[in-house]
């Protein structure tokens, strides 16, 4: 994926190892993450990655619709990220 976030390499598959749930994966990325960026860098980028479960958690849990405008607006990304297949997009796109 090209991105102008620096690190983003490593950023991308520390988050697709979090939500992958392997647990030598996730072990094996964030030590990539903590040589490259340090430690400081590797506490902020898994408390982003838990903040945004926390959130999305809430959201679908109180029944928060995505906005009829949004869902035309990101379908091609959505798509492209496997958004669509997450257990939680049936509520999100079903309301």
């Amino acid at each position: 994926m090209d991105t102008e976030v620096e690190h983003a390499d490593i950023l991308l598959a520390y988050a697709d190892a979090i939500y992958a749930s392997d647990g030598e994966e996730l072990e094996k990325t964030r030590e990539q993450v903590r040589k490259r960026m340090g430690s400081g860098a590797t506490i902020e980028a898994a408390a982003t990655a838990a903040n945004f479960s926390m959130l999305d958690r809430i959201a679908n849990a109180v029944g928060i619709q995505i906005e009829s405008m949004a869902i035309g607006q990101t379908e091609d990304f959505r798509d492209k990220l496997g958004i669509n297949d997450y257990v939680s997009a049936t509520n999100t796109l079903g309301n």
